[in-house]
């Protein structure tokens, strides 16, 4: 094993035997680097002491103590009577090279020159057994106990394990192997010289790690009386899987010891150790410290609910799991434990972790009371006027293996712990959140705290791809390159497409553009069939562009311009209608007067009455940030209006340059709504640079922007959430302005 590091002059390594013979004439030393601040000197000499103070350099400054490890000479030698190695540490010299170093002992003092080029450990093991010969384990037991105090990184402990391969002897063998999903490792096996502690050991494979055991011994009438069955649990200083374990390195009470795997050995998962843990434990022998760690391990989760079979009142219910891919999961349930049993409750997967008690939201759950009152075990009654057992609780995602399952974790405060797996469901973040208002009584006392303290966080952590094509059909003659490309965002809320295809086709401004129709695949797949006949009825240019991950109407367009190369683009809601003709070239005169910015029309709802006429910055009394100043008022108040800076435009119908949404990341995702997502990347554009302006002669006609199948207080929570997640993220942008009272652009 080769160790280069640059406390010496020269890092390659030389070959033993000439070492030796430079160690030999009793003059020199061969440095061997262990890290940046520590190294092996070996030498020869007539010293035999434990310590010695060291002298590097010739500096009188530079003096220390360093561990020695003396043993005598296989073959005299008239340099001296026995071998050393120091160990050294370096650390005032990290940056510098060793040249001479002086060993001090009581009056007597040698000087020693290193030799030009550094050995590696294996070679200073190779040096050992050419001087120490049968003194060898003895000479490696002590340096490996020099070396295991203090801290050890890495490179310390790849050395320490070197030494331990050389100078360890066999002793039994690991029969079994399990992991768990809370980072211990349990082994069984045999040996002779292992006993029933806890204990630090070296674990060697395609890992070196150091760790701690706890050992059991077991009898084993199978072997001979000097030999015992044991059963341990692992705790490594960092991530071991089982399977790449080959060695295990211990010090015995005659010396380090290794314990080699067995090569047919058994390796379980996380699910099945609980059970071998279980099965041994009526057999092994150990303090009381052990046996609570290993009753801990035979009490973990192994795929089973056990929460149900537990002889005191608690008893605990999934309503729904629903996973955020980018965000985490949103869990909602209820626990019945009147008489507080339950110390804490954790949602787990393999080696992650999340405490849920300190955050969730509990709510009430009459049904829970009625269905449990004076039934076993809960004979003594439940109160009646306490229901607070359900709970909605949002995790960030967990580390640790994809592929584990999910589980909540019960502890009891008699120190046992109980288990209910979890199947979660994926779930857009949308989905997950609109799902947990529909279930929650919107007169409920803990609607405002599960919409703050866990359906916002949700949405503010989620950072999911942006949408991406698909699939993509051109109908006509599209030209990739021809510009401005229309693109067409559709979303749930469109069923019929055909009126907005007939008015392009009577349009001689849109009838030749570039047309570009882009949704989520299941709703292209629905209107496909009416397009593809429209379009060749009408002899339209029409790229069909289907999108996977695509949520609502701006993941549809975003996802419509990346089927494009074209400059500028055109964006236009399809529920939206032009009022009157002309609106086309109107957008692109503006635009090209203006160039580089992004420029809508007003929207009015189908009664003349305006929807939207611009959005500027509030002034100080408002509790919004951004208003639209025009909104309710008929649309003729705005028709002979000049074109104007706004603070953001309409993302329903506009004109833009192509890679300026991209140049933004596009649309920011984690929005229920269509409205702040808007406004996000408005600001996000203003703040690189483009100006929005709004043109009140082109005008074009549609309804809101929320879908009518949801409840009215559905609606109104999720404004309030994405007024939240807006707030949060652009309070600073208007937290000091010069005159609050003035409405402006931004």
């Amino acid at each position: 094993m080769r160790d280069d590091s640059n406390i010496l002059p020269i890092t390659n390594a030389a070959k033993p035997a000439r070492n030796h013979s430079i160690v030999m004439e009793g003059e020199m030393v061969v440095g061997c680097p262990v890290d940046d601040t520590l190294v092996l000197v070996m030498g020869i000499g007539n010293l035999n002491a434990e310590s010695v103070a060291v002298f590097l350099n010739g500096d009188p400054a530079l003096s220390l103590k360093a561990t020695l490890v003396c043993w005598p000479l296989q073959n005299a030698s008239p340099a001296g009577t026995h071998g050393f190695v120091a160990v050294v540490a370096t650390g005032i010299l990290r940056r510098a090279s060793l040249k001479t170093i002086m060993l001090q002992h009581k009056a007597k003092v040698t000087r020693y020159t290193f030799a030009s080029r550094a050995a590696s450990t294996g070679d200073l093991i190779a040096m050992i057994a050419d001087l120490a010969g049968t003194n060898l384990p003895s000479v490696i037991d002590g340096l490996v106990e020099a070396l295991i105090s203090g801290p050890i990184g890495r490179k310390k402990l790849a050395a320490i394990t070197v030494l331990l391969q050389a100078g360890a002897r066999s002793d039994g063998c690991v029969e079994l192997i399990g992991g768990s999903d809370e980072g211990e490792i349990f082994v069984q096996g045999w040996a002779q010289d292992l006993t029933s502690s806890v204990t630090r050991l070296f674990i060697s494979g395609r890992v070196s790690s150091l760790a701690e055991c706890s050992i059991s011994v077991f009898a084993r009438p199978d072997l001979n009386e000097q030999a015992n069955g044991f059963a341990g649990l692992l705790l490594a200083n960092e991530a071991v899987e089982a399977g790449d374990i080959e060695r295990l390195l211990f010090r015995g009470r005659r010396g380090w010891r290794f314990t080699e795997v067995y090569d047919r050995r058994l390796i379980v998962g996380s699910r099945e150790t609980p059970s071998h843990v279980r099965a041994i434990l009526p057999r092994v022998r150990a303090s009381t410290e052990i046996l609570l760690r290993m009753r801990s391990a035979a009490n973990r989760f192994d795929g089973t609910e056990t929460i149900s079979g537990l002889p005191f009142p608690v008893r605990a219910g999934i309503d729904t799991v629903l996973r955020v891919e980018g965000s985490g999961l949103l869990v909602s349930g209820w626990l019945l434990d009147p008489d507080s049993h339950v110390e804490g409750v954790k949602l787990r997967r393999h080696r992650g972790e999340r405490q849920l008690d300190d955050s969730w939201t509990r709510i009430d759950r009459p049904d829970v009371t009625s269905e449990f009152d004076n039934r076993a075990p809960f004979n003594a009654g439940l109160d009646p006027n306490r229901h607070a057992h359900g709970f909605v609780a949002f995790a960030p995602e967990l580390a640790g293996d994809s592929t584990s399952p999910f589980y909540l974790e019960l502890r009891l405060n008699d120190e046992r712990r109980a288990f209910m797996p979890l199947t979660p469901i994926r779930v857009t973040s949308r989905e997950a959140v609109v799902r947990q208002i529909r279930a929650i009584d919107p007169n409920s006392w803990a609607l405002r705290h599960i919409v703050d303290q866990q359906l916002v966080p949700l949405l503010r952590s989620v950072s999911r791809p942006a949408p991406e094509i698909f699939g993509v059909t051109d109908l006509g003659g599209f030209d990739d390159l021809a510009s401005p490309a229309l693109i067409i965002g559709i979303d749930e809320r469109v069923e019929e497409i055909g009126p907005l295809l007939a008015l392009l086709a009577l349009d001689p401004e849109t009838r030749r553009a570039p047309v570009v129709i882009a949704g989520a695949a299941d709703i292209i797949d629905r209107i496909g069939v009416q397009v593809r006949r429209l379009v060749q009825f009408y002899k339209l240019n029409v790229r069909l562009v289907s999108a996977s991950g695509s949520e609502d109407l701006y993941d549809a367009l975003e996802v419509g311009a990346r089927a494009v190369s074209c400059e500028t683009v055109v964006f236009l809601a399809a529920s939206l209608l032009p009022r009157n003709k002309g609106w086309f070239n109107k957008l692109l005169a503006a635009y090209e007067t203006r160039k580089n910015c992004v420029l809508s029309p007003t929207l009015a709802f189908e009664d003349d009455s305006i929807r939207w006429a611009g959005t500027w910055v509030a002034g100080a009394q408002s509790d919004r940030a951004l208003i639209s100043r025009y909104a309710g008022y008929p649309i003729d108040a705005v028709t002979g209006m000049a074109t104007t800076e706004v603070a953001t435009a309409t993302f329903e119908c506009c004109v833009m340059p192509r890679e300026a949404l991209f140049s933004v990341n596009g649309f920011t995702r984690g929005y229920l709504g269509t409205h702040e997502k808007g406004l996000d990347l408005g600001l996000k554009l203003k703040q690189s640079g483009l100006k929005s302006y709004w043109l009140p002669s082109a005008q074009m006609l549609g309804a809101d922007d929320i879908a009518t199948s949801e409840k009215a207080s559905t609606v109104a929570l999720i404004e309030r959430i994405d007024r939240q997640i807006f707030d949060g993220r652009w309070a600073k942008s208007f937290g000091k302005r010069d005159n609050p009272e003035a409405e402006a652009p931004l």
